[in-house]
């Protein structure tokens, strides 16, 4: 069920570029004034890939002195957008060949507190269109526009689906058939094909809901011989609750006990989709396709599959999917799934360090990287940074030790730094706060160890008091204390150092 959403004024400022969201584009146009705005860089968002729910950013710009902006993108087929204002994620479907004049809610930035926070949460609102014209410069009705008619239909429709939900566990039968005819009297077809298929799969959704319904009847009647509709939300989350967990169901079944070893000892992507069409469920190859690659990604964060196979199947349907819109989910599920695994290149950055130069992820490439998410308020980073100084005292000639700072502004972490007398690098997540999200932080301290050719030896990594241990395993296994030593990149005291530091889940043989 989608985040219940509020209604307010305000101009939606997009531009959108992005090859993902422009094949055989046709052109959208946003106007407005936002004087509260003035002078601020907006960034707009998308997703192209409801499975993993992956927002990118579609391109940004910067409201004029005056507040003035008027933008054109290419569009193809009606989008949801987002845009972060503040304390707001505002949301709008756009259509194309339309032209828009839309309102911005009243300008509330973020507290420090809550910009600093991983766990922030923005309030999610409607777009309210003031005015829509057409291609020919023909204007919409207001009570034709789509923006409008989805928040009408949510409000009345999220009341329903709530009192449903209290009804279903009370074990309580609603009936379905009458309510869904009431809101198909009460929102009638407008002929806008997005908003019928957004009500079509809204009301699946109280069937699922209900729990009246199998799985079966849901994927007979929503989804069977149906166009599978990639870029509207409805259809996605429909589709997403309704084949949630069908590898492991389908296990429990007689025909279907097989899987396991389909996977875990086959990898064979022809013999699975064999046996799922022995469920009599999938008579559509596309869909089937679709189903494997949610449930792949679903099952990679689970124990019932080895990982190692989960991602052979997934490079099966990229090498061979002939749908070309699998493949490219394939690819981002799979960029996803490994950008925090062990031996794959972390997601890369470009922050600015203390001295206000911005400082790349691939810079550090041939030392060993200690990479730390802290604050310089937090008790817990604090008692870090004291344990970092010895082991950046000892180890700093071929460990780079790199802090990115989340603190509330640029300044605060400068000064810190500067008043500690702490030497390793430290880095602002401000101009690219997106890195908590990259990096999927939800506490502090958070630690990663990367090896110098970029790829991931932890994550996480053991806290500082910690490291030292894995460390000395590291490089005991790869044949690298004695070219280290003659290099004079470790000493005796930096090798008792890295020995006698705890690390209470390794045991580490050390070398004679």
């Amino acid at each position: 069920m989608s985040t219940r959403l509020h209604i307010l004024p305000f101009f939606f400022l997009l531009w959108i570029t992005a090859e993902t969201f422009s094949a055989f584009a046709q052109k959208v146009e946003i106007s407005g004034n936002a004087p509260d705005y003035a002078g601020q860089t907006l960034k707009i968002y998308g997703v192209d890939n409801y499975i993993c729910k992956e927002e990118a950013i579609i391109a940004e710009c910067t409201v004029a002195a005056g507040g003035d902006f008027r933008f054109e993108f290419s569009n193809a087929t009606a989008h949801i957008y987002y845009m972060y204002l503040g304390v707001f994620k505002v949301q709008m479907v756009a259509e194309p060949d339309m032209s828009y004049r839309i309102a911005l809610p009243p300008r509330r930035d973020k507290t420090p507190d809550e910009a600093s926070s991983p766990f922030f949460e923005e309030e999610l609102l409607y777009v309210q269109v003031v005015s829509c014209t057409d291609r020919t410069g023909k204007p919409v009705p207001p009570e034709n526009e789509l923006n409008r008619n989805i928040a009408r239909f949510d409000m009345a429709y999220n009341a329903e689906y709530d009192r449903i939900a209290v009804e279903t566990l009370r074990q309580k039968t609603i009936p379905l058939d009458s309510l869904i005819n009431a809101f198909k009297q009460q929102f009638p077809d407008s002929g806008n094909v997005y908003f019928t298929h957004y009500k079509t799969y809204r009301y699946g959704l109280l069937y699922y809901a209900a729990r009246q319904k199998s799985v079966k009847f849901i994927s007979e009647h929503f989804f069977t011989e149906k166009p599978i509709l990639y870029n509207n939300d409805a259809y996605m989350d429909l589709f997403n609750v309704t084949y949630r967990d069908y590898f492991m169901y389908f296990g429990r079944t007689k025909e279907g006990q097989a899987i396991y070893d389909v996977i875990n000892g086959q990898k064979d992507l022809d013999a699975l989709k064999k046996l799922l069409k022995s469920d009599g469920i999938f008579t559509s190859d596309s869909l089937l396709e679709m189903m494997i690659i949610k449930n792949l990604y679903d099952e990679f964060y689970s124990d019932r599959f080895a990982r190692r196979s989960l991602l052979t199947l997934l490079d099966s349907v990229i090498e061979h999917s002939t749908i070309a819109r699998h493949v490219d989910m394939g690819r981002q599920i799979k960029t996803k799934i490994t950008k925090l695994s062990h031996g794959y290149a972390p997601p890369a950055f470009s922050l600015y360090n203390q001295d206000s130069t911005l400082v790349s992820l691939d810079s550090y490439k041939g030392k060993y990287v200690y990479l730390l998410f802290c604050t310089t308020q937090n008790y817990v980073c604090l008692s870090q940074y004291e344990m970092l100084k010895e082991l950046y005292k000892a180890q700093h000639k071929w460990l780079q030790i790199v802090v990115i700072s989340v603190d509330d502004s640029f300044a605060n972490m400068r000064d810190f730094r500067r008043k500690s007398g702490y030497l390793w690098e430290y880095l602002h997540f401000g101009n690219q706060p997106n890195v908590l999200a990259n990096y999927d932080i939800r506490m502090f301290p958070t630690c990663f160890l990367i090896d110098p050719e970029g790829k991931l030896l932890a994550s996480p990594a053991p806290e500082a008091g910690e490291i030292g241990k894995m460390l000395l395993m590291e490089l005991t296994k790869k044949d690298l204390l004695r070219e280290y030593t003659d290099k004079g990149l470790i000493n005796k005291n930096s090798l008792e150092q890295l020995k006698n530091q705890p690390y209470k889940d390794m045991d580490v043989v050390f070398p004679k």
